[in-house]
Order: C-alpha cells, then sequence, then structure tokens
C-alpha cells in the first residue's frame, strides 16, 4: 500500500504482518509526509530506506537503544535513508545547511562502526513537538561510538 507518491508501506516497514499498530502505522505515514516527500523534492531525487519501524524483539537485534524512534512509539518515527541521489556526507550537508523550511527532529550522517565509511543518514521525526529540534549529529550507527553535533542553519 502507498502510504504517499514515493513510499509504500514496505519500505516503512509497516506492511500488513509487520506487528505494526494503526498508530505505527500513522507514524510512518507522518514521516513520508512531513520529511521523506519534502527530502526527496529537495534534494531531487529518490531516496530508499534500509530501516524504518523497527518491532521491539528486532531494534534489541540490531543493536538499537531502547527508546529507539525506529520503535514508531508515541508519536515518533525514524528511517535510515540507504539510497540517495548524491553521496551520503553531500545530501547530509545540503539538507541541513541550505534545507530552510525542512522538517526533522534528528538527522544523523551515520558511520559504520567497522570501516569508518559513511553507511546511511539517519532522520526522524517527532509528531508531539510543535517545533522540530532540527539537530544534525555525526557518528557510528546506533550510536556506539556516541554523535558529535554539527551546525544547521536556520
Amino acid at each position: 500500500m502507498q502510504l504517499t507518491e514515493h513510499f509504500a508501506d514496505t519500505e516503512l516497514g509497516v506492511q500488513p504482518g509487520s506487528g505494526a499498530t494503526p498508530q505505527q502505522m500513522l507514524n510512518a505515514q507522518q514521516l513520508c509526509d512531513m520529511v521523506l516527500e519534502p527530502f526527496r523534492a529537495f534534494l531531487g531525487g529518490p531516496i530508499g530506506l534500509s530501516c524504518g519501524f523497527r518491532p521491539p524483539a528486532d531494534n534489541q537485534a540490531t543493536g538499537g537503544v531502547s527508546g529507539s524512534q525506529h520503535l514508531y512509539l508515541g508519536l515518533n518515527s525514524a528511517g535510515d535513508m540507504d539510497q540517495l541521489p548524491m553521496p551520503f556526507q553531500t545530501a547530509f550537508d545540503k539538507i541541513r545547511l541550505e534545507g530552510k523550511g525542512l522538517d526533522w527532529d534528528q538527522l544523523i550522517l551515520e558511520k559504520d562502526e567497522d570501516t569508518g565509511l559513511d553507511a546511511c543518514v539517519h532522520v526522524s521525526y517527532n509528531g508531539a513537538l510543535a517545533v522540530q529540534r532540527r539537530e544534525a549529529m555525526i557518528g557510528e550507527t546506533h550510536g556506539t561510538g556516541g554523535y558529535t553535533q554539527v551546525q544547521v542553519n536556520p
């Protein structure tokens, strides 16, 4: 099922049989509407996700933190963008430095903990916030080495 014009429930992991509740499906829809579709338009091309919603057992198995926004609890949602129309670092910098009007809670350039190479760009959205935090960070996947906060232009 299409959640938005360019994103399907399977890409966000909320398809029937995934264990996602109706609220978690709405959170996926919100991430697509508020973040992924605007990012796609801003970056000028398709976005692919390696991870969206994760049930608690999957989150634990992948090393995700207990309060991960990938759990889609409350009004939270997150996705790991692993296919972008430009290199990860370029997209990350373009969004955080030139993306005036784009909304996100956290934007993280994640590096593979073994190789140090760019692995994905994580993005989250918190529907409970009237104004998103727009935090940008760089660090290892799953926060294993901690994150370094970097500048975001308004």
